[in-house]
Order: C-alpha cells, then structure tokens, then sequence
C-alpha cells in the first residue's frame, strides 16, 4: 500500500545517512551542557523540513522540540526522542573519532548513532518519505525531543507539566530499542524509575601522612562502612521500608516472561562470569531482571589512585549510587528513607545529595497498541520479544497517563550504547523505518 514510500526510504537511504552524521557531529553533551543548543535547532530545522509545525520549547535547562502535523486522521502517533548524547571518554577506546561518524563494515560508529540520534533521525526521515512521494500520512503526528536524557530529564517537567495535552495520542514510540543477542527485534513496554544520589564523607581539613590512621579518622574508610550497611552479603537491601510499596509483576507479565528466553549461558560469557548474583537462573533470574530495585554502586573517589604508592590518610571520600525503582516506590520516598537509615546508623556525618530520580512506569502488556507494534513488526523483521519492562531508567512516568508507549528502535546487542565505538547496523535503520510505516498503517485497521 505504501510502496512508493517504502522505495523511497531504500534509494536515498545514503542521504537520511548523511542527515543523521550531521546530527551526531555535534557533541551535544547534557552532561558538559555543550552543544544543546545547536543540536535543538537542527533538529527543529528537520522537522520542518519534512512538512511540520514545530516549536522550541525553553526550560531551565536544555530546550524541548516539538513538531506536530493534523492530516485529519483518526488516529494520532506520537514520537519521544532526545538530541543529546552520553559523554564520550575515554576517547583512546575509538576506534574513529566519535564525533566524525564512519561507516565499517556495514555498520555506522559514532557517539548517538544508536542512543538516540539514529532513531531520531529514521524517524524523521520516514515523514520526509512521505511528504516527498506526495503520499497522505495515514496518521497524525507529534514528536517530543529533549535534550537531557542522558542526565535525568531534569527540566522536562517543565514542558510536559503545561503541555499535557500535546501528549495525548493513540499510540507513541519511545526512544530505543533494537535487536537482541539471538538477532531477533525486541519491544520494551516500560522503564524501572531511578534514584541517583552522592554520598559524601570528609573528616579531615586536608590529606595527611598515612601514620597517623592510627589517631585521625579515615573519610574513606567511614564511607565505606556507610555503604556496607545499605545491603547484605546477598544483595538484599537493609534500608528500613525500602521493598513497603512494591507494586508486583501481575500474573500476564509473569505468563509473558516465562515465554522470554536471556540467553543466560551466552551472558555469561559475554560478562566473562560463571554464575549469575545469588546463583539465579531461569525464572528467579527473569523475574529479578524484571521486577526487583536495585542499590548499586556506580563509583567511587578518594585519596590516591596514580601509578606506584603515595600514603596518605584521605580527608574526603566520596560515591555514587544509583537505585533502580520498580512500580509503586518513589525516589523522595527512597531518598528520605535513605537519609534515616544512615542517621539511625551512626552515620550522620555522611552527606547526601540528591541528583536526578523519578518513578518507573509500564504500558499494559496485552494494550491494543502493543498488539499494533508487533503485528507491524512481524511485516518487517518477524516474530519479536517483548519485554515487560526494561531494567534501565527513563522518564515514561511523565508521558504514561497520556498515550500508551512501546520502544523499539534501530539498535542491536553489539551497539555498546553509552560506550566507546557505539554503532548501529545500516541495515537495521532502513528496516526500522519501514516498521514505522507499518506501524502507521497497522493504526488504521
């Protein structure tokens, strides 16, 4: 039905290419606020160039995009993207400079080709494949583009608090997603929420000569035991509360994990393990993927870590930690919880910073819509996973009461997103686009 559409997409796909290396040249870092801004208009640019209104929406911090096209329609699809990108470092891992997009082997390597600019971009080039074979939209349109996904979404409370019924549609595709491990495409019906805090510890006005441990105290050592009551030897978690609210993975969700196949055994040797935390396996280990919070620690700082030795006493020490939410737990309710438990711990001396959360959020797992990806799916690659959740964090919570969102996307297992040599299959962007259009026209059945 939408031949010529399609056809487009295949005979200039070189050039929606070259849209997106132009989109990945600008480092767009939330974390180092650079290049938010002209990343934000070259977007708005491209939006309009496919035929629709657009605005830039400004915010606290990095600006929100929106493009919007009514064709009169019945139904009404919306997009979420971000424009901007994880750092890059350590660049000495690339293989090619990663903001100077190349093509290896079939595959496209560059910081945001697969997290989130590709995407962004097939998308966009799906609408141009319409309005430049003259071909009628079967679907409204409206797309959402951040620029600070990467550290939170800290500011897109700002916008969708007074644009709620912008996000009002019939079905809306979030940011990524791709093939798995065994090739086959996957579908994510939801995001874990987080809580990202900075735990921090300093005792001393400055460093000192490691000979007088024996009298000063240690900034790092107390951290360390500060950290060593959040969990036991098996992972549980000992803040007071913390599992009260949990909203448990319903009985559909449960059917549909047992169908779910992890590749457990090919994981394993991916990670370079020999047995999984605890010794999980089968369907204890789906469901912790799926359905359990997690306390981890993303890293830590102090005193001396160069080449050789250096003694010293460090005044300061300090930590990152990360709770994944599951449905049901807030992060101010964490985060609050958290601050008791170390002060009835004896570690009041323990400072701690808030630095981005929010609440998870899912999208039924027999919606209608969910019915419409997959059979759109099945047209392009075939049978895909669908995955109740994600154990990774987004801000779906702010957008879920308004449109029901599934995400699939234009990555792979070997994308190595959020790190060095992230790349995409080319093959996989021009199919992806296809899938968009089968989406559009599974819509309107």
């Amino acid at each position: 039905m939408y031949d010529a559409v399609t056809a487009f997409i295949d005979n200039n796909l070189d050039d929606s290419i070259n849209a997106l290396i132009k989109l990945c040249r600008i480092p767009s870092v939330a974390a180092k606020n650079e290049g938010l801004e002209e990343a934000a208009a070259l977007v708005e640019s491209m939006l309009k160039d496919v035929g629709l209104e657009t605005e830039i929406h400004p915010t606290s911090g990095a600006p929100v995009v929106t493009g919007w096209l009514d064709v009169g329609a019945k139904r009404t699809l919306l997009f979420y993207d971000h424009y901007d990108v994880q750092p890059a470092e350590p660049f000495n891992l690339w293989e090619s400079p990663p903001f100077e997009p190349e093509i290896r082997n079939g595959r496209l390597y560059g910081r945001g080709v697969a997290d989130n600019k590709g995407d962004t971009i097939s998308r966009i080039w799906t609408l141009k494949a319409f309005k430049d074979t003259d071909t009628k939209l079967p679907v409204n349109i409206k797309f959402v583009i951040e620029g600070e996904e990467e550290i939170g979404s800290v500011n897109l409370p700002e916008y969708t608090e007074k644009n709620t019924d912008f996000l009002a549609a019939d079905g809306g595709i979030w940011e990524f997603g791709g093939a798995g491990i065994d090739g086959r495409q996957e579908a994510w019906l939801g995001l874990k929420g987080i809580l990202y805090v900075e735990l921090e510890s300093e005792h001393l006005s400055r460093d000192v000569h490691s000979s007088n441990a024996c009298i000063l105290p240690s900034a790092a050592s107390r951290l360390v035991l500060a950290l060593n009551s959040l969990k036991d030897s098996t992972s549980h978690i000992l803040i007071e509360g913390f599992y009260d609210n949990i909203k448990q993975l319903t009985e559909s969700e449960l059917e549909a994990i047992k169908k779910i196949d992890l590749h457990e055994e090919q994981l394993k040797n991916v990670y370079g393990i020999d047995e999984y935390l605890n010794d999980l396996s089968g369907d204890d280990l789906k469901n912790a993927y799926y359905g359990d919070p997690t306390c981890n620690i993303c890293g830590l700082t102090s005193g001396y870590q160069g080449k050789g030795p250096m003694t010293v006493l460090p005044a300061r020490a300090s930590c990152k930690v990360d709770f994944r939410l599951v449905e049901g737990m807030h992060p101010d309710d964490i985060y609050n919880k958290l601050g008791k438990h170390l002060v009835d711990a004896g570690f009041i001396d323990v400072k701690v910073t808030l630095l981005q959360g929010y609440p998870a959020a899912k999208t039924p797992i027999n919606h209608s819509f969910v019915k419409i990806v997959e059979a759109a799916n099945k047209r392009v690659f075939g049978d895909m996973v669908i995955h109740p959740t994600s154990p990774g964090s987004g801000p779906l919570y702010l957008f879920n009461k308004h449109v029901p969102m599934v995400s699939i996307g234009c990555g792979d297992y070997e994308s190595k997103a959020h790190s060095p040599n992230e790349s995409i299959v080319i093959e996989n962007y021009r199919m992806a686009m296809h899938r968009i259009v089968a989406v559009m026209d599974e819509m309107c059945k």
